[in-house]
């Protein structure tokens, strides 16, 4: 065996030290709990006779629907990494706990806990709770305790599944839209240990917005110590004698106190920075194996020394007396830990003795005697021990091996991938990401039928009578006058479920029902859960009515099913217009038949509700009462690149600097996203719709919600390095226009689908082209003629080096022209004489459209149109102003900008243009960036003023993170770069804030009061005073165009792709002033 670094099994890092691999294993029989104890040993208490046979599979009604179904990127271009690996995939299967001959898992997709006959499969009782329960319950004296999505720890008698206690560990009943379901703020995520007559367990992913370690009494509920916790728990909880381990998602797991919850620190991680992990992890005694993050590999650390031991190329493992047993990367290997590790001890030290010098010569002769065996296992995703029997669970496979040779002894079919595995009595159970549970046993009839899914409900779970009737009236009518069919509709009352029911067929909309009686409440679960409903399409919450626990302007529609049958008005219209989603969000309160008349309405709702309309109904008699949202008042959008055509990188949104809360997180992931570093085109808002462009990819959310309203694969379409080129997607009323290779595509905003392509005109000489610059104005569709070739498409380092390093090319365009946007028709076009649009410095406002124009014939001379700025602006430049609507020429000077060597931007804002572009300087024989600025009169191209800012302080435009090319954002009467802050149209200096870049890369971007910018988390700064807000501590965002203040909102979409720095959550998300 190879002990060096070029070792593929194992890598040492650090110091290794000897450890004890003992375990417990589970005892009795039984498996009370995820991989069978709270060491997550995955090692059975007893063996598994062979051969198994098929004994029941039990098949949900709905498959798992994890938090997370999107997996990492698949390279890391910056780090050379191949192959990410998932770390948060804790709920792709309902695992299962075992205990007294009974079988319970979770629900993620149905919002139960279930329990199953563990020897026939057949279903003993079904609890149905208010959100997902994405991990595998835990069995303990008579009760079983399991975590949910709504934030609540439930205990329930396991022979019957009653409720003997819940416990809220957070201090409030707050919900918000989370991986596409309505979820509490401070979710229970962590898998539940019990010890000792106490209960642990963790509520929340947000630190910033309070998460917490807790210790139960395990009969009472009773709260016997709770810590607050800067973390982010996912995965399963770890316990020793006296300390908790704490999985935190991405991130590596952290130490805590059993007795107090006391924090102790964090385990070391991988990565760059340290911090990676994951949601795997085994404690072998003191040591803790955990996931060391997307680069795949196990980490070994010392939670009291908090040493890292060693790494392992690894993904899972299991350990018994001397032996480790490893998966990872197609293969399975069974390897001499203590002698290994003596080893490794022996070759990092320092100073050996003789004798010591001599041992490491033995071990080393050794060699690959520490592997005791090693064999091919294909796409394993767990591995539990049974005896001296291996269960490995892959893909449409279960498998067993010998562990003592790796002789493989067993395997058997399995519909999906088998991400959970258990042993208990003796059978082994195995879970699925299709929804089944699987029972194999040695005395099995190998004839055994499968049992059918669990009895549903045919058709409508109601009778068809006439309160049937008329929930069907106001639900017709509802959906009918709702703007949208897809999103949220919550149901203020739920009744008897009735009027949600029926919605729910009507449209796409998750249907949220609030009921203020818990036996109502729990009434409505059970007749919607038997028609396979709850859960997946509609959720019941008991909360008081008059207070919402919802976040503001979540909701696509809003009903009352009190009014609708009864005549009773909701009891606070204000309250649910705060809900109201902006920009379309509907309003209905009906009541059928007669019982309210239209003068009542009105005046229930022309208080609190803005364009509150009420009417009588004919036909039956009844009123109905109706309000459509309009946008909020002040707020802005992000219709182009860079906030608008006129570059100026600012919303103009209203919304205050100070506190926020999270509106929604979820998709997308990382998974269609470009690399982080590959700078690609940034999101887009209009009108309450969020577009976000992926690889060879778009789609677009409600922005108050994170509903995915649409999706579609565009090849061609990616552009990276897109500040070195232009936008390539805007945005207007109606529709999305994106350009994709040689087309430039209108899709409808509502639905994604193609109305239009227009085709680039082709070069003179036959060759193709392509489409590059994209902007509305007006009935307009701006374009430029692009050569082949000219974006950048592939993500690898040679594309990297040319957007991150000095002196590389900019592209450029052989024309521009305008387009009728809905039909194509050519308006005008604009070719140069002798040289090229240089594409970063196209912009438009004020009927004009500017660019700066290379007149050196030379700058046609590049195949690809890709050009450096000498050749550019070096040797000849203009800039031009064109009447937007003819095409024809307004204005026209020399363009004073040969001294730039790096980027070139031009802005437009309040009848001025900006020019800006960096060069590099020495200062004290020091190499410096410096910005020169360019302002010029935009009705005349009359010079204003021109300087080089020196920015405060003068090293922050040091560094390796793109420094050199940053982009201007345009307040007001200010503009504002790295820095420095200038006067628009005097360039004098501005007093107050400035911004201050961190040593990461990104751009800025601003709103009326706030600039935003990517530090190690994203932060929104006060442009009055200079304070800042961090606005997440679990994520970052993107390295250009990322956080979109718009709709009242600030917007941050995943743009992180590739990156395997310590953030626990990779997710998009959005934030709300806190109200």
């Amino acid at each position: 065996m190879n002990t060096g670094k070029s070792n593929v099994r194992l890598v040492l890092v650090l110091t290794i030290v000897t450890l004890s691999l003992g375990n417990p294993g589970t005892r009795g029989g039984d498996w009370p709990t995820f991989r069978g104890d709270y060491r997550r040993s995955g090692v059975a208490g007893q063996a598994l006779k062979l051969p198994l046979h098929e004994a029941w599979v039990h098949k949900a009604a709905h498959p798992p629907r994890p938090a997370w179904p999107e997996l990492p990127a698949t390279v890391d271009v910056w780090h050379r990494i191949q192959g990410l690996a998932p770390t948060t995939i804790y709920d792709r299967a309902f695992h299962v706990a075992v205990a007294d001959g009974r079988l319970f898992f979770g629900s993620s997709a149905e919002d139960a806990v279930g329990c199953l006959d563990a020897a026939t499969g057949q279903v003993r009782w079904s609890f149905l709770t208010e959100g997902p329960v994405r991990l595998a319950p835990t069995v303990a004296e008579g009760r079983v305790y399991a975590g949910c999505d709504d934030g609540y720890l439930y205990c329930l008698d396991a022979a019957t599944g009653a409720l003997r206690w819940k416990h809220r560990p957070a201090p409030e009943d707050r919900r918000l839209p989370g991986n596409e379901r309505m979820i509490s703020l401070f979710p229970i995520r962590c898998g539940i240990a019990v010890s000792d007559g106490m209960v642990y367990c963790c509520a929340g992913l947000f630190p910033e917005h309070g998460v917490s370690l807790c210790a139960l009494d395990a009969v009472s509920g009773k709260e016997v110590w709770k810590q607050p916790i800067d973390v982010s728990p996912q995965g399963y909880l770890l316990a020793s004698a006296d300390r908790l381990f704490v999985p935190t998602g991405r991130t590596a797991p952290s130490v805590y106190e059993r007795a107090d919850g006391k924090a102790v620190g964090s385990l070391p991680g991988s990565g760059v920075d340290g911090r990676g992990g994951g949601s795997f992890a085994v404690l072998l005694d003191e040591t803790v194996a955990h996931s060391s993050g997307e680069a795949g590999g196990l980490s070994f650390s010392r939670p009291g020394s908090k040493e890292k031991i060693m790494f392992t190329a690894g993904q899972r493992m299991l350990a018994q007396g001397s032996m480790a047993y490893i998966y990872g990367r197609d293969r399975l290997l069974a390897l001499d830990f203590l002698e290994y590790f003596e080893l490794c001890r022996l070759q990092n030290k320092k100073d050996k003795t003789a004798a010591e010098q001599q041992r490491l010569a033995e071990l080393r002769g050794a060699g690959q005697a520490f592997v005791k065996w090693e064999v091919a296992c294909p796409a394993t995703y767990e591995i539990v021990l049974a005896g001296e029997t291996i269960f490995a669970g892959g893909d449409s496979r279960v498998a067993a091996f010998n562990a003592a040779d790796g002789r493989m002894l067993w395997n058997a079919v399995v519909w999906g991938r088998a991400y959970g595995l258990a042993v208990a009595g003796d059978a082994l159970y195995v879970s699925t990401d299709k929804g089944l549970i699987y029972c194999f046993q040695n005395t099995a009839d190998p004839d055994r039928v499968p049992l059918p899914t669990e009895a549903l409900v045919p058709g409508s779970p109601y009778a068809d009578d006439p309160s049937q009737t008329r929930h069907r009236q106001v639900a017709e009518l509802a959906v009918q006058r709702a703007g949208d069919r897809q999103g949220y509709c919550l149901v203020l009352g739920a009744g008897s479920g009735r009027l949600a029911y029926e919605i729910a067929r009507r449209s796409q909309f998750q249907v949220i029902a609030l009921e203020s009686d818990p036996a109502q409440a729990e009434a409505d679960r059970r007749l919607l859960s038997r028609a396979g409903l709850y859960g997946t399409r509609i959720s019941i919450h008991q909360a008081p009515l008059d207070k919402l626990p919802y976040p503001p302007y979540f909701a696509n529609l809003i009903v009352a099913d009190e009014s609708a049958v009864g005549g009773k008005l909701p009891l606070c219209a204000a309250e649910l217009f705060r809900v109201l989603r902006p920009c379309g969000g509907t309003l209905v309160v009906a009541q059928l038949p007669a019982g309210l008349d239209a003068a009542a309405l009105q005046s229930w709702g022309q208080d609190g509700i803005a364009g509150w309309k009420t009417e009588a109904l004919t036909g039956g008699g009844g009123a109905v009462g109706t309000a459509v949202r309009g946008p909020l008042p002040g707020t802005g959008e992000w219709s182009h690149f860079y906030a608008d055509n006129g570059n100026s990188a600012c919303s103009g949104d209203n919304l205050p600097p100070g506190p926020v809360d999270i509106q929604w997180f979820g998709r997308p992931g990382p998974r269609r996203m470009p690399d982080r570093h590959d700078k690609n085109v940034g999101p887009l808002y209009k009108d309450g719709r969020l577009f976000v462009s992926g690889d060879n990819y778009v789609m677009a959310l409600d922005a108050y919600n994170g509903t995915v309203l649409w999706e579609r694969d565009v090849p061609d379409s990616i552009r990276l390095g897109a500040f070195k080129h232009s936008g390539s997607m805007a945005a207007n009323d109606d529709r999305l226009y994106l350009a994709a290779g040689s087309e430039c595509r209108a899709l409808d905003a509502r639905t994604g689908q193609q109305k239009l392509a227009v085709t680039v005109p082709p070069a003179a000489d036959g060759r193709s082209n392509e489409w590059g610059y994209v902007a509305c104005e007006g009935d307009l569709l701006l374009g430029s003629v692009c050569r082949s070739g000219a974006a950048f498409r592939i993500q690898d380092l040679d594309t990297e080096t040319l957007i991150w390093r000095d002196f590389m090319p900019v592209v450029c365009s052989d024309a521009l022209f305008a387009r009728d946007r809905h039909s194509g028709q050519e308006r005008w076009s604009y070719t140069p004489a002798a040289g090229v649009i240089i594409n970063p410095t196209i912009a438009v406002g004020g009927g004009r459209v500017y660019f700066v124009e290379s007149t050196n014939p030379r700058s046609r001379d590049y195949a690809d149109g890709r050009v450096k700025l000498d050749v550019l602006l070096g040797q000849g430049a203009k800039l031009l102003a064109l009447d937007v609507r003819t095409g024809k020429p307004v204005w026209e000077r020399e363009a004073p900008f040969a001294a730039l060597q790096h980027i070139i931007f031009l802005s437009y804002a309040k009848e001025t243009v900006v020019v800006t572009g960096s060069k590099n300087v020495l200062v004290e024989g020091k190499g410096r960036v410096r910005y020169d600025l360019h302002a010029f009169e935009a009705a005349s191209g009359a010079s204003l003023w021109q300087n080089t800012q020196t920015p405060i302080p003068d090293h922050i435009l040091q560094g390796g993170h793109g420094e050199q090319v940053q982009h201007p954002a345009i307040v007001g009467e200010t503009i504002y770069n790295t820095g420095f802050a200038v006067h628009l149209r005097t360039g004098a200096p501005s007093e107050g804030w400035k911004w201050q870049k961190s040593g990461h890369c990104g751009t800025l971007t601003a709103s009326a009061q706030c600039a935003f910018s990517r530090y190690a988390q994203p932060r929104m700064f006060d442009l009055k005073t200079g304070d800042y807000t961090v606005l997440s501590q679990t994520t970052r965002p993107g390295c250009w165009v990322n956080i979109l203040p718009v709709g009242g909102l600030i917007l941050i979409p995943e743009s992180t792709a590739g990156c395997i720095c310590g953030y626990p959550l990779q997710t998009s998300v959005a934030f709300v002033p806190r109200q």
